[in-house]
Parts: C-alpha cells; sequence; structure tokens
C-alpha cells in the first residue's frame, strides 16, 4: 500500500531574545497512508527545500533529514538542523521573498522520495529577517535636568524592532549642589548586532548651590560631575555564508546547477543545468519514471497517438562505415541492433523476451521483420481471425490470374532444422494443416502414420467422397490394364515405370471380356506376362487384368522395426508435451547413433559449456 504525506505542517516560530538568532525553523506534519490512517511510530525520510520567488523556483537551501513519527503521526524537525545538500540558512536573504517551503517525502525512511508538497512562508521568521534589518530612527530625547546641571545617562531601552534603534533613554537626576549627577546605565544590545535604542534622558540635576564667598570676592567651587553610565554590549556579528563547490570541469563547466536528488544533469545552457528525464538511484537506471531495483535500465514511455506510427519505447540503431559481416549466430560472432544476453539459463529465462497482451489483431509479443515488412515472423501472434500462434511467419505472396501465381515467386513461411527432428506440430484436435496449389505436402523419406489414410476425391461442386488407401503388410506395388487376343494369345508388357519398382514377379490376374474357352498365364516375368486360351482356343476377345507384386525396397527397415515398438506411440505423445502446462515436463528424443531414444536427456548432451562469470 503506498503511503502519503499529508502536508498538515506548519512552521513553529517564537521571538527571540538572543544576542544570535539559532538559524533553525521549527517545522511539523501528519503522515497518513493510502487508507488515511496515520503512520504511527515509523521512519520516515525527509528532504526540505527552500524555494525563492516562486512554488517551481530556484533552491536558496536544500537538506535532507531522518524522522520518526510519534503515536499519532505527527513528525516534528527543525528545517536548518538536517544534513546539508546546497546552501546555507545564514546565506538566504529573506527581505528578497517570497519563500516557500517544499517537502519531499519517503515514507520507507530512505531516500526514494515519492511524496511532495509545497507551500508559501506567509510570515518571515523575525530573528532570520532582523539580522539582515535596517536600523529604525533614534527614540526622542528626555527633559532637561533642572538648574542646568547634567544628570546621569537614563537607561538604555530595549532593542527596536527589525534592526531599528529604540528611544534615548532616561537620564538620571541631576546631582546635588551643582554637581553632576552621574551617568545612566547603557542599556543591552540590539538582537543580533543591532543598536537598541537609547534610554530616555534622565532629569535635569539641581542646581548647586553657591559656595560661600571667599574672602576678597573668592568664587565658590563648581559642583562635581557625576559619573558615566555603563557601555551596553556589542551585538553579534551574523555567520558568513558557506562557500558552495566549484562546480565539476566539463566541455564547459557548469557555473549554476539546480536540480532534484537522483536526476542526472540536463544542461539547460553553457553553465547551466537542472533535472534531465534520467534518474540513477545507485542501484537502477530509469528514463521518465522512478527507478525500480526490479530493472537495471527501466524506460517508461507513454506516447501520443498524434505523434503517427513507428514509435518505439526502445529502438536500437545499427550501422557502420563499410561491410562489415559476422561469422557466426553465436552472441560472439554475430552483429546486431538490438542485444540480449542471459548469462544464466535458469528456468523461464531468456536473452530477449517480448511480452503483450494481444487485445487486438495482429498483433505479437516479438516481430523479426525485413525493413519494409515484405517478410517477417512473430512470436506470441494473434491473427487477424484472434487466433492465438506460438510461431508465425509470413513470406511475400503474388497471386496470378489463376490457381498458380503467374510471376516469379519464392519465400518460404517457416523453416525448421534440427540435429533430429526437424518440427514436430500437436493440435488437441487437429495435428497439422496444409495447402499447396501445386500439391499440399512432400516428404523426402519413408512416412509412418498410426492412423487411416483418407483421401477426399470430387469435383469442384460436388460433395467429396472419402477413400482409403489399400493397405498391405508388405510394400506392395499394383498395376492394372486391357489387351486384346488375338488367335487366342496375347502378351502384355509392363510399363517401364512399373518394372522398376518390382522387387520379383508379380502376381498376375487376368479377366475375359467375352465368350471364350478360358484363359491362363502361360508365362510371368518383371517384363510383362502371355496370356492364351484354353484348348488352343482361336478366339479374339477382349481382356482386363491386374498385376500385384512386392515393391523393390520391401523389407524390414530398422526405422520399420523402431517405429512398430509397442511403447512407441506413448514415446511420441510424452515428446509432444505442451510446455504451457506446468503441472507435468515432457520426454525428450535422441538418436544415440544406433536408434531412436526417450525419456531423461543424458547429461553429457545436455551440459552447458559456460566461459567463467565475469
Amino acid at each position: 500500500m503506498k503511503k502519503k504525506l499529508l502536508l498538515v505542517g506548519a512552521l513553529l516560530m517564537g521571538a527571540y531574545t538572543f544576542a544570535q538568532a539559532p538559524q533553525k525553523m521549527s517545522y511539523q506534519a501528519v503522515v497518513r497512508n493510502g487508507s488515511n490512517a496515520l503512520v504511527s511510530n515509523s521512519p520516515v525520510g525527509v528532504k526540505i527545500s527552500v524555494l525563492q520567488g516562486s512554488a517551481s523556483g530556484t533552491a536558496a537551501y536544500v537538506e535532507t533529514q531522518n524522522v520518526t513519527t510519534n503515536a499519532n503521526g505527527l513528525a516534528t524537525f527543525q528545517i536548518g538542523n538536517g544534513t546539508v545538500v546546497s546552501g546555507t540558512m545564514a546565506g538566504i536573504d529573506w527581505a528578497n521573498g517570497p519563500y516557500f517551503i517544499k517537502t519531499e517525502t519517503d515514507p520507507t525512511g530512505g531516500t526514494n522520495y515519492t511524496i511532495a508538497g509545497t507551500s508559501e512562508l506567509l510570515s518571515v521568521p523575525y530573528a532570520l529577517y532582523s539580522a539582515n534589518g535596517t536600523p529604525g530612527p533614534v527614540g526622542p530625547q528626555g527633559p532637561a535636568g533642572a538648574d542646568g546641571a547634567t544628570g546621569p545617562q537614563g537607561i538604555q531601552g530595549p532593542a527596536g524592532a527589525d534592526g531599528a534603534t529604540g528611544p534615548q533613554g532616561i537620564q538620571g537626576p541631576a546631582g546635588a549642589d551643582g554637581a553632576t549627577g552621574p551617568q545612566g546605565i547603557q542599556g543591552p544590545a540590539g538582537l543580533d548586532g543591532a543598536t537598541g535604542p537609547m534610554g530616555p534622558q534622565g532629569p535635569t540635576g539641581l542646581t548647586g548651590a553657591t559656595g560661600p564667598a571667599g574672602a576678597d570676592g573668592v568664587a565658590g567651587p563648581a559642583g562635581a560631575t557625576g559619573p558615566a553610565g555603563p557601555t551596553g554590549p556589542t551585538g553579534a556579528t551574523g555567520a558568513t555564508g558557506a562557500t558552495g563547490a566549484t562546480g565539476a570541469t566539463g566541455p564547459a563547466g557548469p557555473g549554476t546547477l539546480a536540480g532534484t536528488t537522483n536526476y542526472v544533469v540536463k544542461f539547460t545552457g553553457a553553465t547551466a543545468g537542472g533535472n534531465s528525464q534520467i534518474q540513477d538511484n545507485g542501484t537502477a537506471v530509469s528514463v521518465n519514471s522512478t527507478p525500480s531495483n526490479l530493472y537495471r535500465m527501466y524506460i517508461y514511455d507513454q506516447q501520443l497517438t498524434v505523434d503517427g506510427d513507428g514509435q518505439h519505447s526502445l529502438f536500437g540503431y545499427r550501422t557502420r562505415d563499410s561491410q562489415n559481416d559476422g561469422i557466426s549466430y553465436a552472441q560472439s560472432g554475430s552483429n546486431s541492433g538490438t542485444g540480449g544476453y542471459n548469462f544464466w539459463g535458469d528456468v523461464y529465462t531468456f536473452g530477449v523476451a517480448g511480452h503483450n497482451y494481444n487485445d487486438y489483431s495482429r498483433t505479437g509479443g516479438v516481430l523479426g521483420a525485413e525493413i519494409s515488412g515484405t517478410y517477417w515472423g512473430s512470436l506470441g501472434y494473434r491473427s487477424s481471425a484472434l487466433v492465438n500462434y506460438g510461431v508465425y511467419g509470413s513470406a511475400a505472396y503474388a497471386n496470378g490470374a489463376g490457381l498458380l501465381p503467374s510471376a516469379e515467386t519464392a519465400g518460404i513461411g517457416g523453416g525448421f532444422f534440427g540435429a533430429m527432428v526437424g518440427s514436430v506440430t500437436k493440435g488437441q484436435v487437429i495435428g497439422q494443416l496444409n495447402s499447396g496449389e501445386l500439391f499440399a505436402a512432400y516428404n523426402q523419406g519413408n512416412t509412418y502414420t498410426t492412423g487411416k489414410n483418407v483421401e477426399l476425391v470430387g469435383t469442384e461442386g460436388e460433395a467429396k467422397k472419402a477413400v482409403y488407401a489399400v493397405t498391405s503388410l508388405d510394400a506392395k506395388i499394383y498395376n492394372n490394364g486391357s489387351a486384346q487376343l488375338v488367335n487366342g494369345e496375347a502378351y502384355i508388357a509392363f510399363d517401364a515405370n512399373y518394372k522398376a519398382l518390382l522387387g520379383e514377379n508379380p502376381t498376375v490376374t487376368v479377366s475375359p471380356n467375352g465368350n471364350c474357352n478360358g484363359v491362363y498365364i502361360a508365362s510371368v516375368d518383371k517384363n510383362g506376362f502371355t496370356v492364351k486360351e484354353m484348348n488352343n482356343g482361336t478366339s479374339t476377345v477382349a481382356l482386363s487384368w491386374i498385376a500385384v507384386g512386392n515393391r523393390i525396397d520391401n523389407r524390414m527397415e530398422e526405422a520399420t522395426r523402431m517405429v512398430s515398438a509397442p511403447d512407441f506411440n506413448r514415446n511420441i505423445e510424452q515428446v509432444l508435451f505442451d510446455d504451457g502446462n506446468t503441472d507435468g515436463s515432457g520426454a525428450a528424443i535422441w538418436w544415440d547413433g544406433n536408434e531412436i531414444k526417450f525419456g531423461q536427456l543424458p547429461a553429457h548432451m545436455a551440459k552447458v559449456n559456460r566461459p567463467e562469470s565475469k
């Protein structure tokens, strides 16, 4: 469940009366999860940025903190007390606002900040701003002391707000007998180096009495002057801002960079940069998305229909300066626009994977095609009829005016070559469909089947009739024909093709098609046979004949012996196992040099020769 930071946050500030204000601001925020429940007593990672000018302005100061929420889901911390990423609190010119506080949060306590919120600082922190304020007006002077005597200096008043100078202190009372009163005590210095206001002036001291006249008119002594008041402490000087690190030297090193953690820099000028679309969290890299530890490289692409076709989330383009042939189909001997190499062949792992929901037709998981799509093949394909194919291939087709193409054409829809078995097909209802205008299938070699050989015969527009092939325990070859008795005798020569396939002299049956004494086979060999009328007849009558003989290749071959084994069909069913059924496993088939074998592939044949892992 995703967590979110409910930005019920507040800056907590009070009036500072210290000689120097601390460079910190208190902040609180309540954390709730996706069900609006409090995230209590949990670690939370927070990144705080002070933005100048607007909610998307330049970061004047950035820091990170790790805090723990209390039982009420409240996270409390001080801005200025974290790990500094950039800038300093003392270097912020609060008078040059407005300023905004941006918080980014990782609810799991790390640095994968996925939740963000920004709010404006509606009032400037008093103590921080006063350090940069201008002095206020001088306070009014107190009234003059009586009798012209100067009284002591008054106590200095408190410091004026915002660094302004307070009013002058009150002057102390006048000294007696013409003596000048003591100087008033000076007030404390203003906060952060600001000069406090002068206390009000005390009343003028009484005029001292005139001393008795000296002899012969000598004047009396003047009144004594009062002592000076103590000087107040000098205000502390604000801290000097830290110097930023020198930018790295590149083609033109950035002088001004502002960005977010984990984002790769995108230069927006010769000496300026910000966030790019690429993020790198140290474990994974992503484009246009947050990195995922499931993928070392992740690209998220929400394409726009208005941009047209030919869009690809990841595109590999290869060219070369001159012809550069590969030397093999191996990873190290071939060249490609995009390559996938999976070092460990664990269960359900692949060098290249293509997956698709196949919501629509003419779509698939992987496409391999000529650049213009003249011929192509797809893995995991859904056809225009919404039929799903594991492998689907199409070559260039050109249709002529008749059944066969009238122009030159070439191309094979699919090619399968194996060291032992070229291809296997199995269907729950139909095992294989073949269609061809010239012929549907051609087999070079003996054909074995456990079913019937059925032909559907009929002319166009008529219902097809099923006819079955003649079967025999031996390989037979048949021939038939007609002839004519002449003076009760006829010689029938076999066709050259028939003679070539005969393994021995055939058996011949002859039937007369008219009235005669009957006929018999006088002689027969591989070249033909002689028919004569019985009883030395001389009839002229038509004949029908049929000849059946063993084929020249009629022998119990090794292949016949193997496929005739009682467990052969069961073993073939295991070989035709569908790996889509994960509740079981198929059986291997291999040739051991002498015969066909089934079962678990021998270890030495299944072994993979792999170089040392890097």
